[in-house]
């Protein structure tokens, strides 16, 4: 801010401020932080030789003392300004990359403008690798002053054509938003995202979230609730509410070492046996339980809409297990110890866990076989890959066991493969940038830690009073006999496809209700299943990331938890309450997320909860901006790819839904896969259950139907 500095050694004499200064000047002084200069910012050509600019707005300055000057008072109280030959404006800075010079040049113009001491134009001269940035900065109080592209074009003629102006932050809550908006574009991987675009219509859901919150937390300090950014969508409102946690420094030093992993390698490659996280604990349990085959197969199937290079989609495969070792794991049991350990890439480059196709085939047997793969996970990759070529083009079998891959994963795989594909069609290995963190230190890291009794007691709490699992059938429905000759596990599955203006309306409700796409399909789905079965309640299990450490957000591994909540639909309740119930139930859940139900339920019953069997009977997940459609660059252009849906023969669970959005060349299209066991639902009961739910979510999806009571709604 400007300081009261008369002085008597006037070199070019002092003058009246204008009128326009004097209230430019006084704005500035009674605006936190001053007034927001304007900046142009310019790339030189490459042959320019930046000490030459330098010189010649020295030369600029010294000629016209105007662009120097400093605003005092005299000894009567009048606002002067004296004109000065000062080239303090004149700064030198470096970028790490040519993305960082705007960054760069935004700290430099926040800096506190002291209008005693210093000219109302600053030139900045950023040096980025191979590159050399001007930018000229520009205080509104010389709005008398030669415009900017006239003394653009005085100091870098070759350049004049190529300014572009930043858009700067003027206060602190700017700044905040530029940390916001920064992770929301990362995150999205959409750059063309402004302070105003909303988080969700740029592809933003739980998942995301989870990893913004996170790393708003622990990169800046922000304390930012889940439903925070549920109700504040854009990164102008949520900097409204974000508040700036600052611990005391021994505080930090202790947080900082115990979330801050040591140096990461860039390949793991240690053969030192690793305990399973929790996650994976849990799921074996339940595994084991169910004698072990392939129950937890996932078995996905892309179907390429343009010719794919076999070897190269291996050879960027290989690149994958390279890099995240947890899909190169075995498993080794010795009594009731079960341990992983990472294979080494020439151990991997010995095994066969990819199949090229063979000449013309027919798919569908091939593809069943994969899919019931039976695999020895102390002998093999968890993984398998096989193309099959038909009359129609390639289809591949991308196989996984569970306990080395999650849905987050998945898309992490995905937008990988996407990079290494690129790389080896244009003959190069993939450059990964910085290492991720493996996910067997993720799992060392948390057995060592053991489990958070506070986590596990509020769930306990939470599902004391949970209804018991039951089979969700009609009233009035026909007792149901499973065939004589089936097994536990024996299932079925169906698609349910919800038409375009229903999908589009139940979008526009969630950004209405400041909730997510799956708060309120599960709202839908709930709704109809208490409806068709009379039930006061239901206990719905669900997924939860299980990723609570920012550092492990770039990690494929298995770290999905199952959850469960307790959930009462009675009719007075609009769908707007309904769904803020679900978004608040689920959101405030998400810290508690890394207890596996298994623990929850045998706290719950005393140790004697049944092995394979859980606390609920119907499960509910979304599958967001399913990555599974998408495409490959080959050398000839886009190679187009989409997920087959596989046939399902078993189901560990009583009846579930998995909510899938699919993303294909920009459109958003929305169904629902419901799988269950035939031990408990008969043909007439799966007819009853697809009208239930497609009626709730046209219900749901219908005019004004926010605000209008359940009872109403769903009769």
């Amino acid at each position: 801010m400007t300081k009261h500095n008369p002085h008597t050694d006037d070199q070019f004499g002092s003058r009246p401020a204008t009128p326009d200064e004097a209230r430019i000047w006084l704005e500035h002084m009674q605006t936190e932080n001053g007034l927001v200069p304007s900046v142009q910012l310019v790339q030189l050509p490459a042959e320019t030789e930046p000490g030459t600019i330098a010189a010649a707005f020295v030369q600029l300055v010294i000629d016209t003392p105007e662009l120097g000057r400093s605003y005092h008072f005299d000894d009567t109280g009048e606002l002067l300004v004296r004109p000065s030959q000062t080239t303090a404006g004149l700064q030198i800075r470096w970028a790490q990359n040519a993305s960082q010079v705007a960054q760069v040049v935004t700290d430099l113009a926040a800096e506190t403008w002291d209008l005693a001491t210093r000219g109302p134009l600053a030139l900045a001269l950023i040096m980025a690798q191979n590159t050399t940035h001007l930018a000229l900065i520009r205080h509104p109080i010389a709005a008398d002053l030669p415009d900017s592209n006239m003394l653009l074009a005085t100091l870098a003629p070759k350049a004049e054509n190529q300014a572009t102006d930043l858009a700067l932050q003027d206060t602190a809550t700017d700044q905040t938003t530029q940390t916001i908006l920064d992770e929301f574009r990362l995150a999205l991987d959409a750059p063309e995202m402004t302070a105003d675009s909303d988080f969700f219509d740029f592809g933003g859901h739980s998942l995301v979230a989870t990893r913004v919150i996170g790393r708003l937390a622990s990169q800046h300090g922000f304390e930012l609730r889940f439903n925070d950014l549920f109700s504040h969508a854009t990164a102008a409102s949520l900097a409204k509410v974000a508040k700036i946690e600052t611990p005391a420094a021994d505080q930090q030093a202790d947080d900082w070492a115990a979330v801050k992993p040591g140096p990461l390698p860039t390949l793991y490659e240690t053969t030192e046996r690793t305990p399973l996280s929790h996650a994976q604990a849990s799921l074996w349990k339940i595994y084991a339980a169910l004698g072990f085959g392939p129950m937890f197969n996932i078995p996905f199937v892309l179907r390429f809409l343009d010719p794919v290079d076999e070897t190269v989609f291996a050879a960027a495969f290989r690149d994958i297990l390279e890099r995240h070792p947890a899909l190169r794991s075995r498993f080794i049991a010795e009594g009731d110890t079960v341990e992983q350990e990472c294979i080494p890439m020439s151990e991997v480059d010995q095994q066969q866990w990819f199949w090229p196709s063979e000449g013309v085939q027919d798919p569908a047997p091939i593809l069943g076989e994969e899919a019931g793969y039976d695999f020895d996970l102390a002998r093999d990759l968890p993984i398998r890959l096989r193309f099959v070529r038909d009359a129609e083009g390639q289809t591949l079998s991308f196989l996984f066991h569970h306990i080395v891959v999650d849905e987050w994963s998945v898309n992490l795989m995905m937008d990988d493969l996407a990079k290494a594909y690129a790389a080896r069609v244009a003959g190069n290995a993939p450059d990964w940038g910085e290492p991720i963190a493996p996910f067997h230190a993720f799992a060392h890291k948390q057995a060592a830690s053991g489990f958070d009794q506070d986590a596990l007691d509020y769930w306990v709490d939470a599902l004391k009073d949970a209804s018991p699992p039951q089979p969700i059938r009609a009233a009035t429905a026909a007792p149901w006999q499973p065939p004589a000759d089936g097994h536990a596990a024996d299932g079925g599955w169906t698609e349910i496809m919800l038409d375009r203006p229903v999908s589009d309306a139940l979008y526009a409700l969630s950004k209405d209700c400041s909730a997510s796409l799956f708060n309120t399909v599960y709202a839908a789905i709930s709704c109809a299943l208490q409806r068709l079965a009379g039930l006061d309640d239901l206990t719905i299990g669900t997924s939860a990331s299980g990723r609570t450490d920012p550092e492990y957000f770039d990690t494929i591994g298995y770290f999905t938890t199952v959850t469960a909540h307790s959930l009462r639909t009675p009719g007075h309740l609009t769908p707007r309450a309904l769904i803020g119930n679900v978004r608040d139930m689920i959101n405030g859940s998400l810290p508690y997320c890394e207890i596996p139900i298994d623990l929850v339920e045998d706290a719950l019953t005393g140790g004697k909860a049944p092995l394979g069997e859980h606390m609920f009977e119907v499960f509910i997940q979304i599958h967001a901006q399913n990555k599974l459609n998408g495409t490959l660059e080959g050398p000839q252009g886009p190679i187009r790819f989409r997920q087959v849906d596989p046939e399902k023969s078993d189901s560990v669970l009583g009846l579930q839904f998995e909510v899938v959005e699919d993303v294909i060349e920009g459109a958003k299209r929305l169904r629902v896969m419901m799988s269950y066991r035939t031990a408990h639902y008969g043909p007439d009961d799966v007819k009853a259950l697809i009208s239930a739910v497609e009626n709730s979510c046209a219900a749901f999806a219908s005019d004004n139907a926010a605000d209008r009571p359940l009872a109403e709604l769903l009769p």
